[in-house]
C-alpha cells in the first residue's frame, strides 16, 4: 500500500482489552516490523516504557509501506534500531515516539539525545517527525504505552491508548523473554535488539537458562542472585533491579518473578540438554554467557 499517512492520537484512556485478530505486542529489547496489507487491519503496541522510548517507523518503499515498533532502552539500543531502519532503504519515513520519562532522569535524557540524532541521520527521507519525550511522570497521561492500530485501508493511527496484558502476553515464553531483557545487558557490548517475530529456539532459552540460575548483580553476595528474585517482596524487586524503581508499572515485579521462576523451572532441563547441545548446536549466547559468568562466584 502507498500514501498512507500517520494520525495522532494522544489521550488518558483507560485501559481495554486487546483486538482478538491482529494484535503483536513488543517487549523491551525487541522490535517487529510488519507489512500493512490492503484487508488486513492490524495492532502493534508495546507498554512498561518509563526511561525507554517505545518508537515506531512507518516506512514507505515504492508500492509498499511498513510500520516498524521497538521498544528502546539504552543510546546503544537505539542506535541498533536505526541502522535496521536504515538498512530497509526506504523512500520515506514517518517517525512517530513516545518515552524518555522523567524528564530528570540521566538515562531518559540520553535515549532522548540519541533519538534526535538517528532521526537526524535518516535526512531528508523523514518526512514526518512527531515526538513525546521527556514530558515527566512515566505513570501519567499513558506516558509508557504506544502502539499503532491499522484499519486494513488508510488509516495508520499512533496512538497512546492502553490494553489490558496478562503476563503470559507480555512474555509468551513464559519467562524467556525477560531473562533475556535483563541478562542481554551483561554483555560488553550488549546485545542490543532481537527481532520479536522469531520465537527463542529451545538452544537459546536452555542457554538463558543456564545464565539465569548462576548470575549474580554482586557475585560474593548469594542474596543478589537472580534467582532469589522469587523470594523477594515487590517493592524490593523494584529498588534492585530497576533503574527507575519508583515510576514502574505495576506488573513489574510479577514479570520479573516470573523470569526467575522460568530459570529455576528450566534448571533440569539444561542439564539434560547441554550435553546434546554442546555437541550438536552452536551456542546461541555463548558470548554473552562468559561474559556474565566470568568472574567466579564466591560463596
Amino acid at each position: 500500500m502507498e500514501n498512507i499517512k500517520l494520525s495522532y492520537d494522544f489521550n488518558d484512556n483507560s485501559a481495554i482489552e486487546p483486538p482478538q485478530l491482529g494484535f503483536h505486542y513488543v517487549d523491551q529489547g525487541n522490535y517487529q516490523t510488519l507489512p500493512l496489507v490492503s484487508g488486513q487491519p492490524l495492532t502493534i503496541y508495546s507498554d512498561s516504557a518509563t526511561s525507554c522510548i517505545i518508537t515506531l517507523v512507518l516506512s514507505q518503499k515504492g508500492e509498499e509501506s511498513f510500520i516498524s515498533l521497538a521498544h528502546l532502552d539504552s543510546p546503544s539500543c537505539i542506535q541498533a534500531f536505526f541502522d535496521i531502519i536504515a538498512a530497509m532503504d526506504a523512500d520515506t519515513y514517518q517517525v512517530t515516539a513516545q518515552g524518555a520519562n522523567p524528564a530528570d532522569n540521566d538515562t531518559s535524557k540520553e535515549n532522548a539525545e540519541q533519538l534526535l540524532a538517528c532521526i537526524d541521520t535518516l535526512g531528508s527521507k523523514v518526512i514526518s517527525s512527531e515526538l513525546s519525550i521527556l514530558q515527566g511522570d512515566p505513570r501519567v497521561d499513558n506516558r509508557g504505552d504506544f502502539g499503532l492500530s491499522f484499519d486494513g485501508d488508510q488509516i495508520a493511527l499512533a496512538t497512546n491508548q492502553p490494553y489490558k496484558l496478562q503476563l503470559f502476553q507480555r512474555d509468551p515464553s513464559c519467562g524467556g523473554q525477560t531473562v533475556y531483557c535483563i541478562m542481554r545487558r551483561q554483555e560488553q557490548p550488549p546485545i542490543q535488539i532481537r527481532n520479536a517475530s522469531l520465537p527463542f529456539t529451545h538452544a537459546e532459552l536452555v542457554e538463558l537458562a543456564s545464565i539465569a540460575i548462576q548470575f549474580r548483580k554482586d557475585p560474593s553476595d548469594p542474596n543478589s542472585a537472580f534467582t532469589n528474585i522469587v523470594n523477594l517482596e515487590s517493592d524490593e524487586i523494584r529498588q534492585a533491579w530497576s533503574t527507575t524503581p519508583e515510576y514502574e508499572a505495576p506488573w513489574f515485579s510479577d514479570q520479573l518473578k516470573l523470569g526467575a521462576a522460568f530459570a529455576i523451572a528450566m534448571a533440569p532441563v539444561v542439564s539434560l540438554s547441554e550435553l546434546h547441545l554442546n555437541k550438536s548446536t552452536p551456542p546461541s549466547f555463548s558470548r554473552l554467557k562468559s561474559a556474565v559468568l566470568s568472574q567466579p562466584i564466591k560463596e
